[in-house]
């Protein structure tokens, strides 16, 4: 099973690897992080305390990247507009047609810009 991590975390894992480090140095500079020993220059707090199986769950079977409140509301974007595509009934398309209004309204209240929903 993939692990959930955030964006920070997922993050802090490819630059570690763009650092040239390995799954196996990852581990030990967290366990050891965990353990109070880690280098100075090591930030394991990107991984809010995560323990070592989940780290090393995450290292070896891939993980899953956390949505971001913009994405969860972009995503949902996307499916009335799917659902608009697919629609059959003029109803049913206008029903759709005022939600997908009724974010972009609400985003706009609260002057939240989100690619691909109210900003271009």
């Amino acid at each position: 099973m993939k692990p959930t991590l955030t964006m920070e975390q997922a993050e802090a894992i490819k630059l570690m690897y763009n650092f040239g480090h390995d799954d196996d140095w990852i581990l030990r500079a967290h366990a050891e992080f965990l353990s109070g020993h880690a280098p100075r220059w090591y930030d394991g707090h990107t991984f809010d305390d995560m323990d070592v199986t989940t780290l090393a769950a995450a290292l070896i079977n891939g993980y899953e990247v956390e949505a971001t409140p913009e994405g969860r509301v972009r995503e949902y974007y996307a499916d009335l507009q799917e659902k608009e595509r697919a629609a059959q009934s003029r109803g049913v398309i206008f029903s759709l047609e005022c939600e997908r209004e009724g974010v972009i309204n609400t985003l706009n209240l609260l002057g939240i810009k989100i690619e691909g929903v109210n900003a271009r």
